[in-house]
Parts: structure tokens; sequence; C-alpha cells
């Protein structure tokens, strides 16, 4: 019997160690909840006013600032600007590479979703890549141009405010030129 009071009485002990620790457990769970709850409310009404020190500092993804609303594009002008703004809204939303094209032909009216309806029919669904090369075939400047050429072409003839702007609307065709 001696040995049985002894089993119940090292059982009774370690049930009681348990006990303490799931008491333990629990107590930090509801302090970890609390935490989150503080976390989640706005600065001025949090406790300690410091939303860093409960943890909401976010590393794994960027903030971001605001909504930006994805370009359009009717085949009018330059397509290098839609495909710069289609690229910055990408990664800022960090749009997957498969998605890219489709969000960027959801956007598109006129001469320029009837080109790309037919593209679809010809090729499928392109990369982004050669979407772009398809893109700037089709509605860029005349292969037969010379955008250096023009560049260096390009003359003052009124203020230089027009000059300027008749300038920076050529550089980006004509490619990377060293400041040498």
């Amino acid at each position: 019997m001696g040995d049985d009071n002894t089993s119940l009485q090292t059982t009774l002990e370690t049930l009681a160690t348990s006990l303490k620790s799931l008491q333990a457990s629990v107590e930090a769970n509801l302090l970890a909840i609390q935490c989150l709850h503080e976390a989640q409310l706005p600065p001025s009404s949090s406790s300690s006013g410091n939303r860093f020190a409960s943890g909401e500092h976010h590393q794994d993804r960027p903030p971001r600032f605001q909504k930006l609303d994805f370009p359009k594009y009717d085949g009018k002008t330059d397509p290098l600007i839609f495909i710069n703004r289609c690229e910055s809204f990408f990664r800022q939303q960090r749009i997957a590479p498969e998605e890219q094209v489709w969000m960027a032909s959801y956007n598109m009216d006129d001469v320029a979703l009837l080109w790309f309806m037919q593209i679809q029919q010809e090729e499928g669904t392109p990369s982004w890549r050669r979407f772009t090369e398809l893109l700037n075939l089709r509605f860029g400047p005349p292969l037969r141009s010379n955008p250096l050429g023009k560049l260096v072409a390009c003359k003052r003839t009124s203020t230089i405010i027009d000059y300027q702007g008749r300038f920076e609307a050529l550089l980006p065709r004509a490619g990377h030129l060293s400041e040498a």
C-alpha cells in the first residue's frame, strides 16, 4: 500500500506541474492576444502609442501608400509611356508575370484592343516581354526611323520649354546614352 501512496503522490505532483505549465501557457496566450488587439487599434487609442513595440512592422511586405489606377491605352500615342506605367504598377502591386499581359490587355481600348485580339488569335497570349515587343512594333515609331538621328536633329525652333519637351520625348527611344 505504501507503493500505491507513493505512486499516487508522484502522479499528483506530475499533474500539478502540468497544470502550472498549462496555466502559464494560457496566460502567455492571453498576453499575446492582448498585444495583437492593441496592434490593430489606431495609434491614438493604443496604451503605449508605439505600434512598433507591439510587433506591427510588417517587414515581409512593402507598405502600400496609395491606390494606383491601372493605365489605359488606345493606340494613339507612343506605347513606351503605357509600358512604363504598367511595369511600375506590376512592381508596386506585386503582380505575377502570368497575369501582366491579361491586365494590360484588359485596359486597352479602340485600335489597341482590336490589335491585341488579333495577336491572341494568331499567337495565343504572349509573355510580357513579347507583348511589349509587339506593342512597340505596331504602335511605336516606324522601324525605318532613326531615333538617335532624330534626337541629334532636334533643333530649337521656338521656346526652350518646347525644345526640352521634344528632346525628352525623343530621348527614351534613342537607347542608352553615356555621358561621354
